[in-house]
């Protein structure tokens, strides 16, 4: 899928319906859904039907704009740095994610408020791999130290001390919130 960026910017479309605390007008929902139809088979005025259908709804409108100018702000700032990041921008993939899973569906704000949830949602590390961390951190630090009291087998004996130490006294992580 192809179309200018100066036409419309579907991540800025994206941070404005995940700030709608209403769902869209049935009729622009609608209007919205032919629209993404029309951008799934490239047709070449659908991103301009889409930016005049977000021009139609204020709220949408009002939350695009300001993320537009919240980006300009901070692309300001981080040209004043001179930074390679500011220079050479990555792209997010946040269009594609936007074309594959908020396009196709009949809710664009409950279908972004998902998207940004998931996107947003810590990935928790597994207790055996925090633990695991834990005890090649101190393992490595108590073979170091019997290497420097007693060579080799300081270094054996340290490692494994310390190892065995760190395994048992893990914190103990309460998944009752308190």
């Amino acid at each position: 899928m192809s179309f200018s960026k100066q036409i419309i910017d579907l991540e800025a479309l994206l941070y404005a319906l995940a700030q709608q605390t209403e769902p869209l007008p049935a009729s622009l929902q609608h209007s919205l859904t032919e629209v993404g139809r029309s951008l799934h088979e490239d047709r070449p005025d659908a991103a301009r039907q889409l930016r005049a259908l977000i021009q139609q709804y204020s709220p949408l409108e009002r939350d695009y704009q300001n993320a537009l100018a919240q980006w300009d702000e901070n692309y300001t700032s981080q040209e004043r740095t001179k930074s390679l990041g500011a220079t050479f921008p990555i792209t997010s993939g946040l269009d594609d994610l936007f074309i594959d899973r908020v396009l196709p569906t009949n809710n664009w704000v409950i279908a972004t408020k998902n998207l940004t949830n998931s996107l947003s949602s810590p990935q928790q590390r597994s207790q055996f791999l925090q633990r695991g961390d834990r005890v090649l951190t101190l393992a490595s630090g108590g073979a170091f130290l019997g290497v420097l009291i007693a060579q080799i087998p300081g270094a054996i004996i340290g490692g494994l001390l310390v190892g065995i130490y760190a395994w048992f006294s893990f914190p103990t992580v309460r998944t009752d919130g308190k």
